[in-house]
């Protein structure tokens, strides 16, 4: 590629002009070469700690580096030397285009060289005597030491000789090269077997002009690119060069033909290239420069500055530490790190400003970028130089961040469960990029237990539940990502706790109430909340006392020993299960029991009334207890066959009694048992006997009319009533019976009726329907019934002639077809008798079909002419006679009579009632020609307006007419022909379905308070112009809830009832349109939203400042903002902050108004901010009051100390017993920490007791305690006291 670029004179502009007298151009080409490509590249970086390899060096001002360089330019008829010797020198650092970089002057001279070169229109020229001067800048990036720009002028002479010419050469060249983000041809940290990809832009400017006397001259700028783009390799290499045998880090780019490349022998030693070979395609030829070291001056600077990256090998998004060290070891001088990421963006970068700490050392964080820098270097996305200046000296380190990005795992799951259980654990995953996480597996071990997996969501969370083997120990738990696509591994350990099953345990007391002198045993129940039955002991503790030794569970259960002699009154055991290895322990609540004195006799008697009832008939059961003395209480208990039926409380002169009207039929021997109290005890009476038979019934028969016609649907139902005195609903089956025939199954009773299925099966006549029940264990039988009058159903009958006309002596046929006249149905049966011009030609008998009934009579023997046919039928037993509107109908002479056919067909088929329809009849003659006449559309035997002529195409389309009711109807279309043609006709089915509707449901307060009574109204409105209004009813329900009756429709709309229990939130309300015979059942639906009664809570305090353990009491007022809801009910919690001091029920108060109180000793020392929080509750939303500030001050105390004892007494008291006791508000303070100091020392210090006593043995100070007269006690006080002291004297 860059041999290309260098040959192609459009891009790089080398255009060498000619004059007369010719012109040398290798020279141009040469000197553009040399000054360009004379560069000190980058060097190589020092060790870090985790990415290995050579670090970026740092170079201070004065460095320099001398190279013997070497060009040599072949081509054909030409092959040129030139030697140089050229001094590098940093002359300090300087901001250029943005970044930091280092200013190197360059100066140098040139050597010598020969050589020979093709002169066109001359000849070869003998070219020597080379000499001049070389000087320019250079600017190098000091984070990587990429080349940012060059810029060199060289002053040449020389000699030229062609034949017997001879001329001097004088050259001046200038050049410019800046390469694009820098050309890096050294990648820090550099080590053997590294890779990456050498590529640079280098954009170029300048020109030349030269003098060769007669031989040649001229001039040319410098404008140009060319594109550097190979691969680069490290190894391990010995780079002969003047200043010796270097040992070097050889940086090896070739293009794949060997013809350019770009050789580096870095030198970490030198902190610069000890060799740099390049070679270069040129315009047919090849230019290659050799630059070796001469000498380097690289003294160690002072101050200097060290500076390390930990880690210094990361992935990307990871923090990163800075650390080192400013060699004069001063604090707090300021530094100032960055990370360079000119690379990808010139001057940008993250920047942390420190400062030195004692002993000059410095420590920053950095965050590894995530960004690519371009060189694909193996194992790496990017290689970033850190910058550390400050103080007079800068260090340098590289960052070499990988292709992963860098991950955290926060492990935030269960750190504690009992053994054999299951824990939720649970671990957040991180992309320190903010990359994406989901989908990631994340493994979660137990110490000493299980391993379980779980994959991360969008948020990158990973959850699952692990099992929890024992023993009971401490573990732990660690959330482990392995890493991988880009994401690199993370970890995070939380101690974990495997702690024993939790029990719960319950006693009693057998029995629960004992007579005095009597024994009691009580029985524990251990309990696991999940694994094998508990091992251990049970104590059993009888009135805060232990009760005999622990008992051992067996299977779970543990039983005292019997226990006597309590006194008479209540008593309380609990029972403490001691806990295992594998249970914890656990202490159950409080059983009461009760000992009480011997029972007094009672004797109970009883009767019934009446002794024989019927079913449901109420029934008195009475009972009397008496005894010697004193009036019993309690219940007695009625009972028939060990079952209770009834119990009444015993009154003040021992009657008990109760009615009941539920005992079974029967004979029922009733019990009454005095079930006793705690003085007296119980009796039973003997059994009385109540024979209870079955109640009579009252059976009624409904019908929706006993006056119909043939065919007619009637609904028939039933309700079965008790006779009196009996009572309840009756159950059973009720049968439908129809002159002495049942009609269906028999129907289950529902709350005493019963619906049957329509009945259209009723001729003409009277018929006698009954209905009966059967009774049931509870209740006899009975029947009812009535006389059904059926009458005739009238019936409509049609004709139409197929073919029509018809050909003289043509058979054509005549079909009638008979229908009941709604309300009647079914299908008629007899005679249909055909007339022409009102003479019968024939009769038919009907052939019943499922849209009524036809008949068919055949005709060939009419006389040529016109007839107004008619068809009459003649009726029967249920249908009466009916008589068709006339057709006409032409025989025609059997003259060239062409016969028809007709098709007959529908625009919607089947249509929705009331849209509009029309009808095609296609009129086809059996010569092809186009009959001529008209067709005549008819629906159920009513003509559709006038005869439609047939078109041109034998087409003909009736009027539109709106779809009839929903149903079947009989569609005719009849060819009425002109002469020359038959008649003909064709039938077809026309089904009409139910027109759509829409149901709109609205609320009266679609937004409405808890107990505000709201109506829903729903509007029936059909989908379908013009067909009027719907009837029929709606059904509302609220949450799929029915509401009510079904509601009828007036005018399109029905109401609700009123519904005002309906609890806040949203609820869905439907409304279920029933339809009728025109249009089709709907739903609507609306959504109320019933909102809590709002609150407003208050807070007052007894006193806003007060001494700590006061009383302060806190009372907290809800008031509603509707007082029609009643007062607020629920709880008020007070909080100190968010800490909550009590949980309080609410009672109501004045106006609607509810309160809670508090009062609280145990608010801490110092200021506070109380709030009143109404915990909202089904009814009532929640309210919080605002802020009362609570200012408690330290309470104040008083120590006393007691007199010492020193000397021996009569009472044997220890010698220099000390004793100070703490109080406060008048009360002990416990848990103090007291000092009695004995002149200046201390002779103990001391803790009170929970009497407020804090004691101390100064024995061994019992001459300084007579010398000091005394003692001193001190209480230094605490957050919530005041500080005290006091004197003890000596006791004399």
């Amino acid at each position: 590629m860059l041999s290309a670029l260098l040959n192609d004179r459009r891009n790089t502009k080398l255009d060498i002009q000619r004059n007369a007298r010719g012109r040398l151009a290798l020279l141009g080409i040469l000197a553009t070469i040399l000054a360009g490509l004379v560069a000190v590249g980058p060097a190589t970086p020092a060790r870090a700690a985790q990415a290995t390899g050579d670090d970026v060096p740092v170079w201070s001002t004065g460095y320099s580096w001398t190279y013997a360089t070497t060009f040599r330019y072949v081509a054909d008829g030409t092959d040129v030397t030139l030697n140089e010797n050229v001094t590098y020198t940093v002359a300090g650092t300087e901001n250029f285009q943005g970044q930091s970089a280092y200013k190197l002057n360059i100066s140098g001279t040139i050597t010598g060289g020969s050589g020979s070169a093709a002169v066109d229109g001359v000849g070869t020229a003998q070219l020597d005597q080379f000499a001049g001067t070389v000087s320019g800048t250079k600017y190098v990036r000091r984070s990587d030491l990429a080349l940012l720009q060059e810029s060199q002028n060289q002053s040449l002479t020389g000699r030229a000789r062609v034949s017997f010419l001879s001329s001097g050469i004088n050259a001046q060249i200038n050049l410019t090269m800046t390469p694009t983000s820098g050309w890096r041809a050294v990648s820090f940290p550099i080590e053997a077997g590294q890779s990456w990809h050498n590529g640079a832009n280098v954009v170029y400017t300048g020109g030349f002009d030269y003098e060769a006397g007669s031989i040649a001259s001229g001039s040319s700028p410098f404008d140009g690119t060319f594109v550097f783009d190979n691969t680069s390799t490290v190894s391990n290499a010995t780079a002969s060069v003047p200043a010796g045998n270097i040992s070097s880090r050889l940086v090896t780019s070739h293009s794949a033909d060997n013809t350019t490349v770009d050789d580096h022998w870095y030198s970490p030693a030198h902190l610069n290239d000890a060799r740099h070979l390049m070679q270069l395609p040129l315009d047919g030829g090849s230019l290659t420069i050799d630059r070796r070291l001469s000498s380097a001056s690289t003294p160690t600077p002072s101050p200097s500055l060290t500076t390390t990256i930990t880690p210094s090998l990361s992935c990307a998004g990871g923090d990163v530490t800075v650390a080192g060290k400013l060699s004069s070891g001063a604090a707090n001088v300021p530094l100032q790190v960055r990370l360079d990421k000119s690379p990808v963006s010139p001057g940008a970068g993250q920047t942390v400003n420190v400062s030195t700490t004692t002993g000059g050392n410095y420590t920053a964080t950095l965050q590894a970028p995530a960004e690519n820098d371009g060189l694909g270097k193996s194992g790496a996305r990017g290689s970033w130089g850190v910058l550390v200046t400050g103080g007079g000296a800068t260090g340098a380190a590289t960052l070499v961040v990988t292709g992963q990005n860098c991950s955290a795992l926060t492990y935030d799951g269960a750190t504690a469960a009992a053994q054999g259980s299951t824990a939720t654990v649970r671990a957040t995953l991180t992309d320190l990029t903010g990359g994406n996480v989901a989908g990631r597996t994340v493994a979660f071990n137990l110490s000493g237990g299980a391993t379980v997996n779980a994959t991360t969501n969008a948020a990158g969370v990973a959850e699952t539940t692990i099992n929890v083997a024992g023993p009971p120990r401490s573990a732990s738990i660690t959330a482990t990502f392995a890493g991988g696509s880009g994401l690199a591994a993370a970890s995070d350990s939380r101690p974990f706790t495997v702690g024993t099953i939790p029990t719960t345990t319950t006693v009693l007391a057998d029995p629960a109430v004992v007579t005095v002198g009597s024994g009691v045993t009580f029985s524990a129940t251990v309990t696991p909340s999940h694994g094998a039955t508990p091992q251990g002991t049970v104590q059993f503790r009888v009135d805060d006392a232990d009760f005999a030794a622990p008992v051992a569970l067996t299977g779970g259960s543990a039983t005292s020993p019997v226990l006597n002699g309590l006194a008479v009154g209540n008593h309380t055991v609990t029972a403490t299960y001691s806990g295992s290895a594998n249970n914890s322990p656990s202490t159950s609540t409080e059983f009461t029991f009760r000992v009480r004195e011997p029972l007094k006799p009672t004797t109970t008697t009883s009767s019934v009334s009446p002794a024989t009832s019927v079913y449901g008939q109420p029934v008195t059961l009475s009972a009397n207890v008496a005894t010697a003395t004193g009036t019993p209480t309690g219940d007695v208990v009625f009972t028939v066959g060990g079952t209770e039926v009834a119990r009444a409380a015993v009154s003040a002169t021992g009657d008990a009694s109760t009615t009941v009207t539920d005992l079974p039929v029967g004979s029922n021997a009733v019990v009454a048992t005095y079930e006793g109290d705690d003085v007296y005890d119980a009796s039973a009476a003997a059994p009385r006997t109540v024979t209870v038979n079955k109640a009579a019934v009252a059976v009624t028969l409904d019908a929706s009319s006993t006056s119909t016609v043939a065919g007619e649907s009637v609904g028939y139902s039933a309700s079965v009533a008790v006779e009196a005195p009996g009572g309840g609903v009756p159950e059973g089956t009720v049968q439908l019976v129809v002159d002495g025939t049942d009609v269906g199954a028999p129907v289950a009773l529902s709350n005493g009726t019963a619906t049957f299925p329509a009945v259209t099966s009723l001729g003409a006549g009277t018929h006698t329907v009954k209905v009966t029940y059967a009774g049931s264990a509870r209740y006899l039988g009975g029947s009812d019934e009535l006389q059904q009058q059926v009458a005739q159903a009238d019936t409509t009958t049609t004709v139409v002639a197929t073919p029509s006309p018809s050909v003289q002596d043509q058979e054509f046929e005549l079909r009638a077809s008979v229908a009941a006249v709604a309300p009647g149905a079914g299908s008629p049966t007899g005679t249909v008798t055909f007339l022409a011009d009102g003479n019968p030609i024939g009769s038919a008998p009907l052939t019943a079909s499922a849209s009524g009934s036809t008949a068919t009579l055949a005709i060939s023997d009419l006389a040529p002419g016109s007839y107004q046919v008619t068809a009459r039928y003649a009726g029967d037993a249920d249908y009466r006679t009916s008589e068709s509107e006339a057709i006409s109908h032409s025989v025609i002479e059997g003259s060239a009579v062409v016969e028809t056919s007709t098709e007959l067909s529908s625009s919607e088929n089947p249509s929705t009632y009331g849209s509009l329809i029309t009808f095609r009849a296609e009129v086809t003659a059996a010569d092809g020609s186009n009959p001529v006449g008209s067709v005549q559309f008819s629906v159920d035997g009513q003509n559709v307006g006038d005869p439609v002529p047939v078109g041109s195409d034998g087409v003909a389309v009736s009027s539109s007419l709106a779809s009839p009711d929903p149903g079947d109807h009989t569609v005719i279309a009849a060819f009425q022909a002109d002469p020359g043609y038959t008649g003909s006709g064709a039938i077809l089915t026309q089904t009409v379905e139910s027109a759509g509707v829409e149901v709109d449901v609205t609320s009266s307060a679609a937004e409405a308070e808890v107990g505000t009574p709201v109506r829903f109204t729903a509007t029936v409105g059909s989908t379908v112009p013009g067909t009027g209004t719907p009837t029929g009813y709606v059904q509302f329900a609220v949450d799929g809830h029915l509401r009510g009756d079904a509601v009828e429709l007036v005018d399109g709309a029905a109401q609700s009832e009123a519904i005002s229990d309906l609890a806040p939130g949203d609820h869905v309300v439907t409304a279920t349109y029933s339809g009728d015979t025109r249009f089709a059942p709907e739903v609507g639906e609306t959504t109320q939203h019933v909102r809590r009664v709002g609150t407003t809570t208050t807070l007052q305090a007894s006193t806003t400042s007060a001494e700590y353990g006061a009383p302060v009491t806190l009372t907290a007022t809800v008031t509603p903002a509707e007082a029609g809801r009643g007062a607020p009910t629920g709880v008020v919690r007070f909080l100190d902050g968010s800490t909550v001091i009590a949980t309080v029920a609410v009672t109501s108060a004045a106006g609607s108004t509810a309160k809670a109180s508090v009062t609280t000793s145990e608010l801490s020392a110092g200021s506070h901010s109380l709030r009143a929080e109404y915990v909202a509750t089904p009814v009532f939303s929640g309210s919080t009051s605002a802020p009362v500030p609570v200012s408690i001050s330290k309470q104040a105390t008083t120590l006393t100390a007691a007199a010492a004892i020193v000397r021996a007494g009569p009472l044997n008291l220890p010698l220099g017993h000390l004793r100070a006791t703490l109080t406060g508000g008048g009360q002990p303070i416990p848990g103090a920490e007291v000092e009695f100091t004995v002149g200046n020392k201390v002779a103990c210090v001391s803790t009170t007791d929970a009497l407020g006593v804090a004691s101390c043995n100064a024995s061994s100070l019992l001459v300084q305690l007579i010398l000091h007269n005394g003692y001193t006690a001190r209480y230094a006080g605490d957050a919530n006291h005041q500080a005290a002291s006091d004197r003890g004297k000596i006791h004399n």
